[in-house]
């Protein structure tokens, strides 16, 4: 297990995204399964969790992504712009906040700015892996 210790921070960077679905959310349930099987198989050794979470009533979900550090959150966004998932994205889902949390460097800075994200820096607290 790895850790930090407290109030010192480290490398990890989170991203959260709030969506509305907008799409049939059978066809967003189809491209939440899909997406993560896609995200499994990239070679992306820096991606620690990517995982989609729905409301009961099927109107929003939360996707959350894990990363060692900003290079591996890089690395996840260019993929990502790579495929042919982004497109079919923005037709199902619309982003309502993303959210990205730790120290991130400038240039996934300049990428993640592009789709409104609000980067936060570490405050306090610990982890655990």
């Amino acid at each position: 297990m790895t850790k930090s210790d407290p109030n010192t921070g480290g490398s990890v960077v989170t991203y959260i995204f709030e969506l509305g679905l907008i799409g049939d959310p059978e066809t967003c349930k189809n491209f939440i399964k899909e997406s993560g099987t896609y995200t499994h198989g990239c070679n992306e050794p820096k991606t620690i969790r990517f995982e989609w979470y729905l409301s009961a009533d099927e109107t929003s979900a939360t996707l959350l992504e894990l990363f060692e550090d900003s290079d591996g959150a890089k690395l996840r966004v260019e993929n990502l712009l790579a495929s042919s998932l982004v497109g079919r994205f923005q037709e199902l889902f619309e982003i309502k906040s993303f959210t990205v949390l730790g120290p991130v460097k400038e240039d996934l800075n300049d990428i993640v700015s592009q789709f409104g994200a609000e980067i936060r820096k570490y405050a306090a607290g610990f982890y655990r892996l």
